[in-house]
């Protein structure tokens, strides 16, 4: 039987980001371990790095989820009579406020 071994999948976007802020973590704790300036600083850096580049997958994440959203719904209310539209558009403004 053979057993692979786990390994990391750099192909995804969020496991780079987790594995280069994981990266800055190791570094600040052994800087601070060490008392070394420098490696606490690429730590830091390393951590700062994962996190922007987490947030901005999950930001473009956000703007394709609610551009597919926009796509739908314009979709369904072209489908719909002049009168229908009005309605629907009337009555979503409505409960918005």
């Amino acid at each position: 039987m053979s057993d692979r071994i786990p390994t990391l999948e750099l192909d995804d976007d969020d496991t780079v980001a987790l594995a280069v802020g994981a990266g800055g973590i190791v570094g600040l704790v052994v800087g601070l371990i060490l008392d070394s300036r420098l490696l606490r600083l690429l730590g830091l850096a390393g951590m700062v790095t994962g996190a922007a580049l987490l947030v901005r997958g999950k930001l473009a994440e956000r703007s394709e989820h609610i551009e597919e959203a926009k796509s739908t719904i314009r979709s369904e209310l072209d489908d719909l009579d002049p009168v229908a539209r009005a309605q629907v558009l009337a009555d979503i403004a409505q409960s918005e406020l």
